[in-house]
């Protein structure tokens, strides 16, 4: 299974990511945390298996009436350029270009393509 961990709660988690379309057995490792709140988490990764470039971005909805949190992730394939920037610029990059970068959502209704990921975190 093609797996990454994920930090949720404070906990490490082995998270499915054979939806991840950059080789056949997608692994990701985390280059650079570029922001991380209680509810939110922003990294550039790495695919150990080709070497493509990917920003991930988690967000947890808190339910505050009761029920379950939703828990929500985009993975958004970068370019090499863009990934080499993000690994070497300062505290805050622009991620505005995020917008329109086709991405992975996945969510509490499944996996699916999306049209862009959001451009910074929520909280």
């Amino acid at each position: 299974m093609a797996a990454t961990t994920a930090a949720a709660h404070g906990k490490e988690q082995v998270v499915d990511i054979s939806f991840l379309d950059c080789c056949h057995d997608p692994q990701l490792q985390a280059l650079r945390v570029l922001y991380e709140s209680t509810h939110d988490l922003e990294s550039l990764q790495r695919c150990t298996g080709c070497g493509a470039f990917w920003f991930y971005r988690f967000h947890e909805w808190v339910n505050y009436c009761g029920g379950d949190d939703d828990l929500t992730s985009w993975y958004t394939q970068l370019t090499d350029d863009d990934g080499r920037r993000l690994l070497r610029q300062g505290d805050r990059p622009d991620l505005s270009f995020l917008a329109g970068c086709p991405s992975w959502m996945d969510d509490r209704d499944g996996v699916r393509r999306v049209a862009g990921a959001p451009t910074g975190p929520r909280s």
